[in-house]
Order: C-alpha cells, then structure tokens, then sequence
C-alpha cells in the first residue's frame, strides 16, 4: 500500500531567504526556497503560495534531495477582492461593532464570518476599506500550487521554486563632487519596484555585476531602493564600474548631468 500524506505549509514547511535575480532583460527571476518533511511514497505539498506577478507557464520546480516531482496543481485567484476573501481572517467594522473571524461565503450584500461566537451573517460593509485583514496584498492575492512528490524514504526536503516576473528594474546613478579641484564620486544601485508586492529580506543578485549580491534586502512596492556601490576620490582610473548617469556637482552648485566614460580619467 502507497503511503499518503499531506503536509500542510503553516506547520511543517520552513521557508527560507527568496532570492530575486535581476537583469537587464524584461524578466527578473524570482526563487523560493520552501523545506518540508516528506513520508516515504506518495506526498501531497502544500500549498504553497507564489507571488501574484508571475510568469505561471515558466514555473520550474525542483528538490534537493532526490525526490520526483509528478504533477502539481495551480490554484489561480481572481482581482476581484471578495472571491480572494473566501476563508480568509478579517475584521469588520461598522454600525458600532467590531467583528473578527474566517470569512465563508459572500453573497449580495451579506458576508458570513465564522467568528469566536460561532457563524455569522452580517451586511456586508459600503466600502472595502470596512474590511481589513492581517494578510498583505500579495498574500491575499497570490496563487496557490500543491505538489504531488514521491520519496523513496521519509526526510527532510527542500524545493526550489523559479519563475520569472515582471515590473521590477535596476540601474545605477553616480553623483560626482568636485571640490579643491578633487573629485569625489559616490554611486548608488537603483532598484525600481513598480509592483504592488512588497519584496521583504530577500537575496537579490545583479546578474550584470558578476553576480553581486545583497543579503536580506527590503523593497517596499512602487517605491527606489538605493543601494550605496561606491565612494572614494578619483585620483586614479577606476575599473569595474557599471555605465550610469553621472550627476555632476561643483562647490555644492549643480552643474550638469552626463556620462561615467565623461567624467573618469
């Protein structure tokens, strides 16, 4: 008889540091890292969620440790806010109560919650801003796969799931200071988030820059993180650097905006 078991993510899985790696193209790549304990035979894993600004037709899925992935299942979410709220914890606010618990269903203008004091149906609130849930966007939002593994032996198993996505980009700036005659030239790496995903503590690699990497980075949705590279004097050629606008200053005055191979011995 073939051993079943399904392993539910909010209590056996530990996930790791995701990596985003960027490049110059139209696609990052996106890594999760999820382990999970693996019965020998036959396992459902899962579900695991994934970030709702992928390329679903690229997923690539691997195991460190030699179990065989044979199918998995893609469970796909809708914009609309009140399918993805579908047993999800919420809290509702209005007419002076406050009413916490597990949506079941939301038909018309009612929404049924199972709360601490058992099931409830209530109107469903004017405006969705009445509703609030401790789930970020990209976690209400996310789509969901479960996995079918087969192991020849009960362990530990990590799986790497890769997918590219979309609406993040990175460059580099410099500004130059010119002082006393010196110059001294500070660079940044530019990380443009124009996602509503709001990419916490990941490893992000810079696919250009010989794969130079930074550990536990946050970037906040549609926002710039910049990321000091470089700052010295240039009293020297200095090589190695990524091509970038250069923002020129003298005596604290702006002067102009131009080139790196413009302004480096």
């Amino acid at each position: 008889m073939k051993r079943f078991l399904i392993v539910f993510l909010c209590i056996f899985s530990i996930s790791f540091a995701d990596t985003l790696i960027l490049t110059k193209g139209k696609y990052a790549t996106y890594i999760q890292e999820e382990e999970f304990m693996v019965a020998q035979g036959e396992n459902l894993i899962g579900p695991i969620s994934i970030l709702p600004i992928g390329d679903y037709n690229a997923i690539k899925i691997s195991t460190t440790g030699g179990s065989t992935i044979s199918s998995y299942i893609l469970e796909k979410t809708s914009l609309n806010w009140k399918k993805n709220l579908i047993g999800k914890h919420v809290t509702i606010e209005g007419e002076g109560r406050i009413i916490r618990g597990d949506v079941i269903s939301i038909n018309g203008k009612y929404i049924t919650i199972n709360s601490k004091k058992g099931f409830m149906v209530t109107t469903l609130p004017e405006f969705p801003s009445r509703i609030s849930s401790p789930e970020r966007w990209e976690e209400l939002f996310s789509p969901q796969i479960t996995l079918k593994v087969n192991s020849d032996e009960a362990k530990s198993e990590i799986f790497k799931i890769k997918y590219p996505i979309q609406g993040i980009s990175w460059k580099v700036h410099y500004i130059l200071d010119i002082k006393n005659r010196k110059k001294y030239l500070t660079g940044y790496l530019i990380i443009d988030n124009n996602t509503v995903v709001d990419f916490r503590k990941v490893n992000l690699i810079i696919w250009e820059m010989k794969n130079k990497k930074f550990s536990e980075i946050s970037i906040p949705p549609h926002t710039e993180k910049r990321i000091k590279i470089i700052q010295q004097e240039i009293n020297q050629r200095i090589s190695g650097l990524i091509n970038g606008e250069v923002s020129v200053y003298k005596n604290g005055i702006f002067v102009k905006n131009t080139t790196l191979s413009a302004v480096l011995p």
